[in-house]
Parts: C-alpha cells; structure tokens; sequence
C-alpha cells in the first residue's frame, strides 16, 4: 500500500460550490495540501441567493430532494432543518460544512482563475488568480480540480421580431425578484424546474402568467398524497434491481422507471390534456422530472396558463405562439432554457474540444466531454481532473463527495488505481455507445441524454469501488461479506437494504485503507430512519415513502438496531 502524499503535494480547486468544498475536504483528509479558490465573496455557488447577475438560487427556492438523502456522507442536515430544506438553509448547511471541517483558512475567496497552464519541465500548473481590486498573482501547484459546475453559460434562444418588443426580455439568470413584474404579464419559456420555480414565484405578484412549452415533462410530487416524501422509496434494493435491468436489459429498465414516473403523475395530478404535461412525458432517461407540489393547483385555478411555445415577436407587447395563438399586453418574457458548459478558459486542456493539437477548427462536444469517467483529463490524468461533470440520477451532494472520495483515492494511489491511456478511451467509447443507444429509445425518439449524464449503475459501482465504501461488498447478493453482515447484525443490514437509502452508508463500513470511514455513520443511519417513521406516523408529511407493510417491517427493525448499537 502506498503512503499518504506528502504535505508538500498541492492541489489548486477551481469553484467553492458543493462539489468544490467536498472536494477540498476530502482532499485534505487524505493528507494533500489543498487550496479552493472562487471568484464569489461566498461558497456555496448557486445555493447562495444574490441580487447580481449570477446564477444562483432565488429566495423561494426549494430542493427537490430530501434533506434525508440529499446530505453529504459525514454531515447530516442539523436538526429543524425542513425535509426538503429551502435554499437559505443549505446556503447555512455548506457554511456549517466549513467550519465542521476547518476549511476556511484554506478558502481564498473574491479571486478568479485565469490562463492555466501546464509546465512540463517542473510537472506543475501555473495559472493567474486576480482579487477584487485587479491585482494579479501567478501562482504554482503539483494538481488541479476544476468545480465550477457545468452550468457556466446562459442558453438564450433566438426569438424573431424581439428588436421591436418594448417590454423586457431575460434569461433566468437575471430572475432575481419577483416582485419587480408586479402587475405585470409575463410570458415564462420553459418546462423544467427552473421554469416551473420562476412561474410559480410569480403567483400572485404578476397580473398574468403564462407557461410557454415546445415539450411536456415528468410531474412529480416532493410530497406523495398519504403525507410521505416521494424519494424515501427508493431503497438500496429498488436500486440494485433497476441496476441489473439497466445493466441486462436496458430497454425494459426504461420503461419500467418511466411507468412507475406516469403511475406517480396519475395518482397524484388529475392533468387537463390542454395543459400538454403529459404528451407523453419525457423518459427519465433523456430529462430530469419536474418536481413540484405548486404547478398544479396554479394551473387548476388560472393563475399560470399554459401554452404553446414561443414562434416570434409581432408587435411591440405581442407574441405568436407556435400553434397560432397570439398573446397580447406582454410585458415581459423569461427564458428557463438552462445553461451549458463552457470550458474554454483551459484553452488546449478543456476537454470539451475534442481536437485540441489539430490546426483545423476546433470541434467542441458539451455533452461528453473527452474525459475518465467524466472526472480525469485524458492528457493529465495525474494532476487535472474536474468534479462536477459526472451527472448521474442521484443526488448532487452524494455525487459530489463520492465523486471526491474517488479523485482523492486515484490520486493517492496513482500505481494501483490510475487508468492506461487505452483504459480511458475503452471507457470513453463505452460512454458514447451508451449516449447513443439511449438517443435510440422510443421516448422522445432522436432525443439524447442530458448533457453531461452517465449510465447511473455502472458509474456508482465505479465510484463506489475506487473510493472504497465497500458497501456493495456488504449488501451484494453474492458477498461473502454481506452474508456475514445478515447473519451477524441482521437488523442494520436489513435497515440498509429496504430502509431510507441513506449518504451515510458509504461511510459506515471499514474501506481498508481507502476513505475514511465516519464512526457516527451508524447512529446517523439508524436516526435519519426513525425520525421519517416519527413524521409519517405522527402525520406532518416529509417522511416515510415506503409505505404499508414495508413501513411496519422498517419499524420493527429500528428497534433491533438500536439494541444492537
């Protein structure tokens, strides 16, 4: 086994969002001497509200996520936190983060990195870094980390005839108050989260809303209708076996998780087939579920109508829509059309240009990136890596520290665990031959992933393995491991297989000499599960999702785990 790196090996980290602060820590705890660097006066990235023109979270944003499932490994959301916490309580979460693991003296923030370059003589990276008044610094480290997201530039379609519009036109990203388009009407382009936050903000401030969407979309709840939380269903072992049938049988896999999304919306929205949601919905596969318990009763009652998407200006307040329609006494459009990456500040080192050595024009793929497992750079994979280019259908700050836990292992251990030149482009080939046969799917047919996603199963079992959580070792089927655990503590491991699917797992067993494991992890697991039977019990909602039988049997088990413990 190899040891720790020396204190003397520095690593620069680009971005302070989640999954920068989870890289620096994760790095730090692994013995490497880590700085975060962010052009922000604050961490947090997106979860920090502000009125400037940055892309960040707005005052009533809410996550679709369950504090449950959405925390970090080693950090649970304090108690009194709401399940789905708001944004100015994570914007709390990740501060508490940094104080928890001393992480402030090495944050410099206010600095913007610039013109990255490699030095090949000294192995090092050299790059700018400018403060608030303009002055400049260049300097040195052994690695870097880019974390700043892949949500970097605005996407603003093109609208015909908008020269001779006289109300106001804007991106998202400059949504900031709802209260400025008081009385006003608004057009909001747009049929996914973003879209359905910023409309449903709007209510009852703006005179007249409108939802303009080309597509429909995957409604779902956060709160299911007998008070449980929707994502506290999903178990170790729903997991296990939608990774078997995405893994044997791809096709059936999607259709199964898109009939138990369309179950879902059916159970839960009586939907008007005027409102076009359901035409069909996207398959999970090529787009993200629209969770929220505010559009539909917004749409029952009027206050947002929607519509056709957007064909093009024809007056100074009015807009045609695809279909024909004509909206007229606009004052104002908001596009929710997201953002895309952009990584040409690397210059040759941005992996999104996919001939960066040619003296032809460059080529650039924004949706798969020639890198490792979306983490290493194909070139460098020694000391450039970027976190936060790994999409996967499973919660952003779970990806995040997994994600880190690799990178800090890979780099620790370069001799045992960093890929060969051909181990990167085998994987790269498999990524794109994956990327196509979901394009090839029936729903929504020529349609591709999103941007940036990997085949969840196989990605988790990567991460998982390269950071050592060895919690497939102790829940697999075939494991000798796992059967020892079933035998020896046969509670927790019961807990762990149908119980709420807890971050905290991937810290509770030994990794023999890979990350480190958290000696709270147990207790936490055992509480995250008894405070959501408490919930659905007592009736407040945010809990359970397990539902019936399945909930009676996790009672029972908490009350063998913790006379276990």
């Amino acid at each position: 086994m190899e040891e720790a790196p020396r204190a003397t090996c520095t690593v620069a980290v680009v971005g302070l969002g989640a999954h920068g602060l989870a890289t620096l820590k994760n790095l730090v705890e692994e013995g490497f001497d880590a700085t975060g660097f962010d052009s922000n006066t604050y961490v947090g990235g997106i979860w920090h509200a502000t009125s400037e023109a940055r892309l960040s979270s707005l005052p009533t944003t809410v996550v679709n996520v369950s504090r449950e499932r959405a925390c970090f490994t080693d950090f649970p959301f304090p108690d009194g936190t709401s399940s789905y916490p708001t944004a100015e309580q994570v914007d709390r979460y990740l501060n508490d983060y940094c104080t928890e693991f001393d992480l402030w003296a090495r944050l410099k923030l206010g600095t913007s990195v610039g013109n990255i370059q490699r030095d090949e003589e000294l192995e090092k990276w050299r790059f700018d870094a400018t403060i608030g008044d303009g002055s400049k610094v260049s300097l040195t480290f052994d690695k870097v980390v880019i974390a700043t997201g892949p949500h970097n530039v605005p996407v603003m379609p093109t609208l015909p005839g908008s020269d001779s519009f006289q109300g106001e036109i804007l991106h998202s990203l400059h949504f900031k108050d709802p209260a400025k388009f008081e009385g006003k009407t608004v057009v909001v382009v747009g049929m996914a989260n973003t879209a359905v936050d910023t409309a449903t903000g709007l209510v009852g401030t703006a005179r007249k809303i409108y939802l303009a969407h080309r597509n429909g979309c995957a409604l779902l709840p956060r709160i299911m209708t007998n008070g449980t939380s929707l994502d506290h269903g999903a178990s170790y072992r729903t997991f296990a076996i939608r990774d078997v049938l995405e893994t044997l049988f791809p096709n059936l896999a999607v259709g199964f998780i898109d009939r138990w999304v369309g179950a879902i919306q059916k159970a839960h929205f009586d939907l008007d087939p005027q409102w076009r949601i359901n035409t069909p919905p996207p398959s999970l596969s090529k787009q993200n579920p629209t969770v929220s318990d505010t559009l539909y009763p917004a749409l029952r009652s009027g206050s947002i109508i929607s519509t056709h998407a957007h064909k093009q200006i024809t007056g100074p307040h009015s807009l045609e829509l695809e279909d024909g329609t004509l909206l007229a006494d606009i004052d104002a459009i908001i596009f929710c059309t997201g953002y895309r990456l952009d990584l040409s500040y690397l210059g040759r080192y941005d992996p999104t240009n996919l001939n960066p050595n040619s003296t032809t024009p460059p080529q650039y793929d924004y949706d798969a990136p020639r890198l490792y497992q979306n983490i290493l750079s194909h070139e460098h994979p020694e000391s450039l890596a970027f976190i936060g280019l790994a999409l996967v259908f499973f919660p952003g700050f779970v990806i995040a520290d997994l994600n880190s836990m690799a990178l800090a292992q890979l780099w620790k251990h370069p001799k045992e665990l960093l890929p060969s030149k051909a181990e990167m482009q085998e994987q790269y080939a498999r990524h794109l031959a994956w990327r196509a046969r979901v394009k090839a799917l029936p729903n929504t047919p020529g349609k591709g992933p999103q941007p940036l996603q990997m085949e969840t199963g196989a990605f988790i079992k990567w991460v998982q393995g390269i950071a050592g959580t060895r919690l497939d070792e102790h829940l697999g089927y075939t494991s000798p491991a796992a059967w020892r655990l079933w035998w020896r503590d046969r509670a927790l491991s019961r807990l762990l297989m149908d119980g709420v699917y807890s971050p905290h797992a991937y810290r509770l067993f030994d990794s023999g000499g890979r990350r480190r494991k958290w000696e709270g992890a147990r207790e936490a697991i055992v509480r995250v599960n008894g405070d959501v039977e408490e919930r659905r019990r007592v009736g407040k909602g945010g809990g359970g999702g397990l539902g019936g039988e399945k909930m009676v049997e996790v009672e029972v088990l908490l009350g063998d785990v913790v006379a276990c413990s």
